[in-house]
């Protein structure tokens, strides 16, 4: 397929690599990724120059790379840094789809050159590449406030929790599709699909 430099448009999800993280509230970007590459019918292909799995897609005229980096969550910056390079992709032109405690769960907000807010692997990419969209989901709060931070990240949804998020996927995954078609969607959009 060819790609369209003009239009085209980076979706990154963070997470860590490995079997031993998935369904993890860390890797909730990659998660949200995963299920928009199986909506648009997309097929992940490992770049082991690039240290990511990428899927090339288009929505309409709009052209879009899927990217899941291999680097553990707190190096992000440099492969997305590469990949960005690589792809010659414009500024303002690559979103990073990532976990956020600060929100409900399954609630998602667009912000646009704001901080990482305590991020690691947000601080991490926002020192390698500029203007970058933040495409927060949210893990909801810790419940238990004696639990450690990382603990609680690394920790696994639950199967309520699962059915929550898989529940607000629709709307989250529109919010991708409203990106790759106006990357510049209003920095307050805020949305929330209902408890099943």
């Amino acid at each position: 397929m060819a790609i369209e430099e003009k239009s085209l448009t980076l979706l990154v999800g963070l997470g860590n690599p490995g079997a031993i993280y998935v369904h993890t509230r860390h890797n909730l970007g990659q998660f949200v990724l995963d299920n928009f590459a199986r909506l648009q019918n997309l097929r992940w292909i490992n770049n082991k120059r690039l240290n990511a799995d990428l899927a090339r897609g288009r929505f309409g005229r709009f052209d879009y790379v899927l990217v899941r980096p291999l680097a553990y969550m707190n190096e992000s910056g440099y492969p997305v840094g590469r990949i960005a390079s690589y792809f010659k992709v414009k500024p303002g032109r690559v979103a990073i789809v990532y976990d956020e405690i600060n929100l409900p769960l399954g609630k998602f907000k667009v912000t646009y050159r704001s901080g990482d807010g305590g991020h690691n692997g947000m601080a991490d990419v926002n020192a390698c590449v500029k203007d970058c969209i933040r495409f927060r989901v949210g893990i909801g709060p810790k419940l238990d406030k004696e639990m450690d931070l990382k603990d609680y990240v690394l920790s696994k949804f639950t199967d309520v929790e699962q059915a929550t998020l898989l529940h607000a996927m629709p709307e989250i995954l529109e919010g991708l599709r409203s990106l790759l078609v106006d990357p510049q969607m209003p920095a307050t959009d805020e949305k929330i699909a209902p408890a099943p």
